[in-house]
């Protein structure tokens, strides 16, 4: 029954097995096209509460910074912590309009 060591039971209100939560790209290799602020600084705005009227959050975006709350590389989308990646802004231009982001999450495929 080796395959209750990644399950859970649950029997309050009924019977149940439910996985472990656990993160799936520890391991992973993650590539993008384009990040805010890789040739210079940029302006960014995260869209926040848009159900809500509210000021956009602005920040300045930048690769070279020695700042390192001003570096969003894609590599913070999957490093468990709040950081995050940032796009490019669409006023850059159109081809900002597709952004390529590839996950390789290194699992071989057993035959």
């Amino acid at each position: 029954m080796a395959l209750l060591n990644y399950w859970t039971f649950v029997s309050d209100n009924g019977v149940g097995l439910f996985p472990d939560v656990f993160n799936l790209a520890t391991r992973a290799t993650i590539t993008v096209n384009a990040t805010c602020g890789e040739s210079e600084p940029e302006i960014y705005c995260k869209l926040v509460e848009h159900v809500q009227m509210r000021a956009p959050q602005c920040g300045v975006c930048d690769a070279n910074a020695p700042d390192h709350d001003k570096r969003h590389p894609i590599t913070h989308a999957i490093d468990g912590t709040n950081r995050w990646w940032q796009s490019p802004s669409l006023q850059n231009g159109p081809e900002y309009e597709w952004v390529t982001i590839t996950l390789d999450l290194k699992q071989v495929k057993l035959m």
